[in-house]
């Protein structure tokens, strides 16, 4: 396993915790069908994480061999 498997983990992990807490507090907050909103609030929350990384290397000009 090199650096570059180690950091897609990585993101990939940091994207499931952040749609977890995500989920989490839209289901605390709206507790009408609050299954629901976790569901969306995890999808958006992983989603977004993985906008941000993706916008970091496309400006930062890294191209990844993939």
């Amino acid at each position: 396993m090199n650096t570059e498997e180690i950091f897609k983990r990585l993101r990939i992990g940091l994207s499931l915790v952040v749609g977890f807490f995500t989920g989490k507090f839209l289901a605390t907050t709206m507790q009408h069908h609050a299954s629901e909103f976790f569901i969306g609030g995890f999808g958006v929350g992983f989603v977004l994480t993985q906008l941000v990384y993706w916008s970091i290397e496309s400006l930062s000009g890294s191209k990844r061999s993939e």
